[in-house]
């Protein structure tokens, strides 16, 4: 396995994280006070307060590592976001969790019926934002995704109410489809927006997916802790059930470097590196 090393200032790479954070942001925030009439408005701003903005940050670089056009990615962008945001919703309801983001979970908040109309009602929103680029492939990556999202909810939810170990293959392959498909759909779009050529944009969709593997892995760690994770039957491997997420999620960052080598070099590669080296070196919470 090849060891990783830091090969980017964190300072800068932080600044930079931290830019495209506040671009997500501000255009977020104008999508939303497109329907401040709405009664949808105020629940949504606060369910939107907070937040890592990984995925709509992972859809820039991608963008700014092949940009060789005009095109304009922000929306894009808040729609990745707001995906992501319709799943969290439905997550919490499912799993009947009271908190998310050190607050109380929507659902919680407003109650069950409004959170299910609330996630129908950011659909609309997401529909409404894809439907104003032409390129149908942008749409298409992003419904592939969600579908591919609420699959691998459902295989985790069967799975977990037989309290039976899986193999290593089939948790795989729910990790594909619950988080590393709108990771692959993120940077598949901004790939695409930015007019990436048909090898950058299979790169970029590659690393994606590694890098979500990679990222609900080492989520999955963490909440092991609380005996939230589908467990896994590992009796061949000789591993404890952590060690073997370990080595899982260092060989899936290796991977995502890896399929970033046919990319030009830019200040967006670097920081494409480093991401996947801090979702391999500290929690998801500190990413």
């Amino acid at each position: 396995m090849r060891e990783i090393t830091q090969s980017y200032p964190s300072d800068r790479f932080s600044a930079k994280i931290d830019y495209y954070r506040g671009q997500v942001d501000t255009a977020l925030n104008a999508e939303l006070h497109q329907r401040r009439q709405s009664p949808f408005f105020a629940p949504f701003v606060d369910a939107f307060t907070g937040g890592k903005r990984l995925r709509p940050i992972l859809l820039l670089l991608a963008y700014d590592s092949v940009s060789g056009r005009d095109g304009d990615p922000l929306p894009a962008a808040v729609a990745v976001e707001f995906a992501h945001m319709e799943s969290l919703i439905h997550d919490d309801i499912i799993d009947g969790d009271q908190v998310r983001r050190d607050a109380t979970a929507f659902h919680a908040r407003y109650g069950q019926e409004m959170a299910l109309l609330s996630a129908d009602f950011i659909l609309s929103m997401i529909l409404s934002i894809v439907a104003r680029y032409s390129d149908p492939y942008i749409t298409r990556a992003l419904a592939t995704a969600t579908a591919q999202m609420c699959e691998g909810e459902l295989m985790e939810r069967l799975i977990s109410e037989t309290n039976k170990a899986v193999g290593p293959a089939v948790y795989q392959r729910i990790v594909l489809k619950k988080t590393a498909a709108l990771f692959e759909a993120a940077a598949t779009m901004g790939a695409l927006i930015g007019g990436a050529s048909p090898v950058d944009l299979c790169a970029l969709a590659s690393y994606a997916r590694a890098l979500g593997v990679a990222y609900q892995i080492r989520d999955d760690i963490t909440d092991s802790a609380y005996g939230r994770t589908i467990m896994l039957d590992l009796k061949e491997t000789g591993h404890s059930q952590n060690e073997y997420l370990r080595d899982m999620a260092t060989e899936s960052v290796c991977e995502a470097v890896r399929r970033l080598n046919p990319l030009r070099s830019s200040e967006a590669k670097q920081n494409l590196v480093e991401l996947a080296e801090r979702i391999d070196s500290r929690p998801t919470d500190q990413i």
